[in-house]
């Protein structure tokens, strides 16, 4: 059985056309690496039909060869963090699911925007205490496809110590008004709205995240409720880049002067939540115990009722 992928490459319309196991690679890499076999092959010449030798690679054996270490897992009860390292700089992806279908994919949150030899995707959207399968696979700048076998592993049982998430709105979210009005910096000098702005802490997308430029325990991020607020709750999950860029402790600061923390972050797998009793319209979230480099959040959370 083959597999058949049509797609346009600089104006043209090319049909290319490869093994059934191709059809197993995290789809975000597909036409990639099918096009780039194709290339490195003559395939690709200005015709409009590349067909693809089914014999030319084997994901499976170039998966050994490629992976130095891991992938290891940081599993939490809803999402899981993986770490890979590979001997050449590559570009990578999860598939992940209940069965070996999968059905989602984990692409890197490595801060450079080509290759890299450190991986460290984040599986969400998990259930706890569920079965789940991945692979991890990618493509390497010689146009070789490596892909693992499939893995499963087991998200942890709900924390029963852990506060669960608070009912109601999130108030820090932009979609409910909130704006942020300052940081320490945002990765590589970008704005709020940048790849790695400010403003993904609070877009209620745990895909995006807010990154600093290397500030570790010194990475603050300010942000302005839609009305003056009395905060019952936060939620905070730090980003992480394993040996690097994740949260240990962080305090609130608001803008009548009064200091809530430290809160204690046990790990980067998930947002936790944190009991407080604050009035403010404005929070100043401070690191304070980090593994330094670019610290940031996934997503920053705050819930209460407005001050009457």
């Amino acid at each position: 059985m083959r597999y058949r992928l049509k797609f346009k490459f600089r104006g043209m319309q090319i049909w290319l056309t490869a093994a059934a196991r191709y059809a197993r690679l995290p789809q975000v890499l597909l036409p990639l690496v099918l096009l780039a076999v194709a290339c490195s092959n003559g395939a690709v010449t200005g015709a409009n039909t590349a067909q693809v030798p089914a014999q030319l690679i084997d994901p499976m054996a170039e998966f050994e060869g490629m992976v130095v270490d891991g992938p290891i897992l940081e599993i939490g009860s809803t999402s899981v963090s993986v770490r890979a390292t590979t001997r050449e700089k590559t570009v990578c992806a999860v598939s992940y699911g209940p069965t070996t279908d999968y059905g989602r994919i984990a692409t890197d949150d490595a801060m450079d925007v080509g290759g890299h030899k450190d991986h460290h995707p984040v599986l969400i959207g998990l259930e706890p205490n569920t079965l789940y399968h991945y692979s991890f696979g990618g493509i390497g700048p010689d146009g070789k496809v490596f892909r693992s076998p499939d893995f499963t592993f087991r998200t942890l049982p709900a924390d029963a110590g852990a506060l669960p998430e608070p009912e109601g709105e999130n108030l820090a979210a932009l979609g409910a008004g909130a704006r942020v009005l300052a940081a320490s910096s945002n990765f590589g000098g970008g704005d709020f709205a940048g790849r790695w702005g400010a403003n993904s802490a609070f877009d209620g997308d745990l895909t995006t995240q807010w990154s600093s430029d290397g500030d570790g325990d010194g990475a603050w991020i300010e942000i302005e409720l839609a009305a003056e607020t009395h905060v019952t709750s936060l939620g905070f999950w730090t980003r992480t880049m394993g040996e690097s860029a994740q949260i240990f402790s962080f305090q609130v600061e608001t803008d009548r002067g009064e200091v809530a923390g430290p809160f204690r972050l046990s790990d980067a797998s998930s947002v936790h939540y944190f009991e407080t009793d604050l009035t403010a319209r404005r929070l100043k979230f401070q690191a304070l115990e980090t593994s330094g480099g670019n610290t940031g959040a996934v997503e920053i959370l705050v819930y209460g009722s407005p001050v009457p």
